[in-house]
């Protein structure tokens, strides 16, 4: 009996859920994306633009992702700016915040907590911040299949290669080769994957 009633509230979650967002990407004019799924509530600012794969999915509550997802997943996209997503991807209570250009690719996996920011906020000289002065900014690519673990974040400037995974906790402040793993503060790469199948799919 109590796992039907949790089974029914989840349904209606889901409904409510995808209702509410329909309504978000209308009124900041983000097309709706085909077999597009949200579960709790998103943090949506689109001052810029935001493009959005098919089957994308964003999970923002612990109720539907028990890896301890500590806030909803903000997807801001400053004035000029442009943050695309690619399909088949998912994204667990992230921070995405576009300043200049974000491009994830397709079937990428964005682990609990994970931020990645295309700019600094503010400038590194105090005398700048006191003025008000306009900080850096550089492109950010996530290239197809990378998985960032859990509370990983990726700083301005970087590319990520393909199939690539990034070990939970890391920060990435320069560029990652393709299929490898890597981790630390800053982020290196552990070891070289294996291609096992990248002919097959190239």
């Amino acid at each position: 009996m109590i796992a039907r009633i949790g089974h029914l509230y989840n349904i209606i979650c889901r409904f409510y859920w995808s209702v509410r967002v329909r309504l978000q990407l209308r009124i900041r004019r983000v097309p709706l994306p085909k077999g597009f799924v949200v579960l709790g509530p998103l943090g949506l600012s689109a001052r810029g633009r935001i493009r959005i794969g098919e089957n994308v999915t964003i999970v923002n509550s612990s109720r539907f992702n028990r890896a301890g997802i500590n806030h909803p997943t903000q997807l801001v996209a400053g004035q000029g700016a442009t943050l695309t997503i690619g399909n088949n991807t998912g994204i667990s209570g992230a921070a995405i915040f576009c300043s200049e250009s974000i491009t994830i690719g397709n079937n990428v996996l964005i682990g609990a907590n994970c931020n990645i920011y295309d700019t600094d906020f503010h400038p590194v000289d105090f005398m700048r911040r006191r003025e008000g002065m306009p900080c850096k900014t550089a492109p950010i690519v996530i290239e197809d299949d990378v998985w960032l673990g859990a509370g990983v974040t990726v700083l301005k400037g970087v590319m990520i290669g393909a199939r690539t995974v990034i070990a939970a906790g890391s920060v990435v402040t320069s560029d990652i080769p393709p299929d490898c793993l890597a981790a630390g503060v800053p982020c290196k790469v552990i070891r070289f994957l294996a291609p096992t199948h990248v002919a097959s799919i190239e």
